[in-house]
């Protein structure tokens, strides 16, 4: 689902455009003040929106100053005024903005810039993954060499594919490799990770539903099969999807048709689709717990992703890499690795595949101290089989940072750590950490957890 933010203080208009924007299937964030907004977009643990509505006249800070301090962290922006003076106008197209709309407006006029913005958007980043293409799949070992070149190859076909590998090791940067490199680049990618999603609720996530086809369904919800319309529809974690929705998912693969819920007519989709498993599903169909019929469909043209101990030339290259960009991100200067810290590094079998090290690279990127060394390497990678003396292990020259903020980070680490151990199964970590299921889901969400594939 597209999340629009909303910045409009006049309650009215505001609710209005709310309801017409979630009508269409679109979710959206809404603020009365634009330094709120700002507050949130500047927050990484949010999820950013794709696009932004922004009134001219706010209390405070106006839409068009918001403009111009937000920089980099703006999504793409149309701004709405009754009220602005040319220059006004002049300056907000300056600094950006994909459109000017003046109240009163029609529907139609704004969902068709809505509509515009967003494919104007999704183009703008494709065209910037293009540059990038091949950068994401890290690595020059024999092994990667031969999945890229497996891309190339299935990319510009429309076969459906199936990721196979082991979690953690990338299978959601082949899916969009895939969707990158093929005819429908200029289309919507559109993720589900069906492990993630309660079983009752990836069926509505699918297929979407009718106004009024249950009890909370005020208003019609397009599914992710309708708005991957045109593109790709990449569904990790396929193994664990329930046998009542794989014979629904099977009917799509076969004659192109989805329904939602609560209608009797069908709607015809144009879908590529990419699955992933760290599962055996071929041995899974033959035992009767993953349909065969389902599994053929599927898994026209299978890949599999090399695990990281497969591919042990490719380690000190990650590393590198996944420390620098956490050390950018957090504006901190880039660190010097000690060769030493490659050959411990490169010798151990990594169970949690790119994953785990990419989460080590973070760790250090916020305790380790310049140059990285051996020694702040936890015991585990350097003594395999043995435990740690402490949950935590710090440094002496470790960066010191405000209490509340380690004690965010070690929360955050601590959760991801149980969510890894059962294979990011959120009721068996909620058991294992002893809090409910729906208040593990609050803490993921305000810490950004997310699970990576």
């Amino acid at each position: 689902m597209q999340l629009i933010l909303v910045v409009e203080d006049d309650e009215k208009i505001a609710a209005n455009l709310t309801l017409r924007l979630r009508e269409e299937g679109y979710g959206v964030v809404r603020f009365r003040r634009a330094e709120d907004a700002l507050a949130y977009l500047r927050d990484a643990h949010n999820v950013q929106p794709d696009m932004a509505l922004l009134d001219v006249r706010l209390p405070g800070m106006s839409g068009i100053e918001l403009l111009r301090v937000a920089g980099e962290v703006m999504p793409a922006a149309i701004v709405i005024s009754g009220e602005a003076t040319m220059a006004e106008t002049v300056e907000a197209i300056r600094l950006g903005a994909h459109d000017f709309i003046d109240k009163p407006f029609t529907r139609e006029r704004l969902l068709k810039s809505v509509r515009n913005c967003l494919e104007r958007e999704s183009l703008r980043l494709q065209v910037r993954a293009l540059r990038d293409q091949g950068q994401e799949i890290v690595g020059r070992s024999d092994a990667i060499q031969t999945l890229r070149a497996t891309i190339d190859k299935v990319a510009p076909t429309d076969s459906r594919v199936l990721i196979r590998g082991e979690s953690g090791s990338g299978k959601e940067l082949v899916a969009n490799a895939l969707h990158r490199l093929s005819r429908r680049v200029s289309r919507t990618f559109v993720r589900l990770n069906c492990a993630a999603i309660p079983s009752h609720l990836i069926e509505d996530e699918l297929f979407g539903h009718a106004r009024g086809a249950f009890t909370d369904a005020k208003t019609a919800k397009r599914g992710l099969f309708e708005e991957a319309d045109g593109g790709t529809l990449f569904l990790d974690e396929i193994g664990d999807m329930e046998p009542a929705l794989q014979a629904r998912l099977l009917r799509v693969l076969e004659d192109g048709r989805v329904r939602r819920i609560g209608e009797t007519t069908d709607r015809k989709v144009n879908v590529r689709v990419l699955a992933a498993t760290h599962r055996d599903v071929e041995s899974m169909s033959q035992s009767g717990s993953f349909r065969e019929d389902l599994f053929f469909r599927i898994a026209s043209v299978p890949i599999d992703v090399p695990a990281l101990r497969e591919r042990r030339d490719d380690v000190p290259l990650l590393f590198s890499t996944f420390l620098q960009h956490f050390c950018a991100r957090s504006q901190r200067t880039a660190l010097s690795i000690d060769a030493a810290v490659y050959d411990a590094l490169s010798k151990y079998a990594w169970p949690g595949n790119v994953r785990e090290l990419r989460n080590l690279a973070e760790r250090l990127s916020v305790f380790g101290t310049d140059p990285v060394t051996v020694e702040q390497l936890p015991s585990t990678i350097l003594n395999p089989g043995a435990s740690e003396s402490g949950i935590v292990r710090i440094t002496e020259g470790a960066t010191v940072m405000p209490l509340r903020d380690f004690k965010t980070q070690c929360e955050k680490e601590y959760i991801e750590s149980v969510l890894r151990r059962t294979h990011w199964n959120i009721s068996r970590a909620a058991q294992l950490l002893d809090l409910q299921r729906t208040y593990l889901h609050e803490k993921m969400a305000a810490l950004g957890i997310t699970r990576p594939e």
